[in-house]
């Protein structure tokens, strides 16, 4: 898979802020943390391949543990060490035991519940007379969308079983800031009264709320613009994240709901591919050839969620315009952030000057 051609300086580029090799603390956390969170991960597997799949989800929990045991002793094991790396040694071992989506109905649920909200989030948005003010609403139910992340700790206690309120949650956020990185008012500023971007991509996170609240609204508000917009999934299944495949079977659903979507989608201003991703971070050493040709012709990048906005790329320079954004779902990740659990990111960095 080739490196994704909008890296500023690919020979620099490292996917992950944190360094597990030389951060012992980081590494403890996650690695103890990996092993705890794949109780979950294993009854939401009994719901989805049955009984007869007990042996398997028994022999997975063994083998990610026999894993992070062997990275404890030996965190050079694989060359380098993040949390990059440790999604897909988890990954590995769902999927030589015969397990690879333990998360399946449950997006589907939560998928499921969210559709029959869509219609009024987007009446809300599109019932703004200001487009700074419809920007700042939908910037929060991107925030609001992605608490439904059954990754984190916080989060995952919360919504295994049950959804998140959306509106509630939104409400919590209501105009209330400074965030702990904002940096909206210089984004608002460039989208609305600046050139229409040509090409927006979006990678997205979390299935229900996150997409379908968010996400699709954000991707909506964009293309009605006059921008073109690429939603960009992962490949496979990892966590409760969007795949590819559920995107493009989900988009159709939606669109019945809003003859606004439908047209963008038939007009083609709104399109999905996959990214390449396998795991909650993305690590842009390593994208899909669909990603790099939409890439061609983009002047603005949005990474949506804690893992592909933070977890990875938040110190990564791009050639274009580039939006970070997500709900911090994590204590150390919010620490290290000199933050708190529920603190929302907006990081906007515009595109490099080129000297003459």
């Amino acid at each position: 898979m080739p490196m994704f051609t909008l890296l500023a300086d690919p020979a620099a580029y490292r996917p992950c802020t944190q360094n597990m090799l030389e951060d012992v603390e980081f590494r403890t956390y996650w690695l103890e943390h990996f092993v705890e969170h794949f109780e979950i991960m294993a009854k939401l597997a009994l719901l989805v391949y049955g009984p007869s799949a007990a042996p398997d989800i028994s022999a997975a929990r063994d083998d990610l543990a026999a894993e992070m045991a062997a990275l404890a002793a030996q965190p050079d094991r694989y060359g380098e060490l993040d949390l990059q790396m440790l999604g897909v040694v988890r990954q590995n071992c769902l999927s030589r035991n015969n397990i690879p989506d333990p998360f399946l109905l449950t997006k589907q649920r939560e998928n499921n519940a969210m559709l029959p909200l869509y219609p009024r989030v987007v009446a809300e948005i599109d019932a703004y007379t200001d487009a700074v003010q419809a920007l700042r609403v939908l910037i929060e139910g991107a925030f609001a969308g992605n608490i439904f992340d059954l990754g984190a700790t916080a989060t995952t206690k919360l919504y295994t079983l049950e959804s998140p309120d959306f509106f509630l949650v939104r409400s919590t956020l209501d105009g209330k800031r400074p965030w702990l990185v904002d940096q909206l008012d210089a984004f608002s500023h460039r989208l609305l009264q600046g050139p229409t971007y040509r090409k927006a991509l979006l990678f997205v996170d979390n299935a229900g709320s996150d997409f379908i609240l968010g996400m699709m609204p954000l991707a909506r508000f964009l293309a009605r613009r006059g921008t073109q917009v690429c939603i960009l999934a992962n490949e496979s299944a990892s966590l409760n994240d969007m795949t590819i495949a559920e995107t493009r079977e989900l988009l159709p659903r939606i669109a019945k709901l809003d003859p606004v979507l439908q047209q963008l989608l038939d007009s083609g201003r709104i399109t999905a591919e996959s990214s390449g991703g396998a795991t909650p971070l993305i690590d842009l050493r390593c994208v899909s050839q669909a990603c790099n040709h939409q890439a061609a012709d983009a002047d603005l990048l949005i990474f949506e969620g804690m893992g592909r906005a933070l977890e990875s790329n938040f110190n990564a320079a791009f050639k274009v315009d580039t939006v970070k954004l997500c709900m911090i779902k994590e204590e150390i990740i919010a620490k290290r952030h000199n933050g708190k659990v529920f603190d929302v990111v907006l990081r906007y960095d515009p595109a490099p000057r080129i000297s003459a």
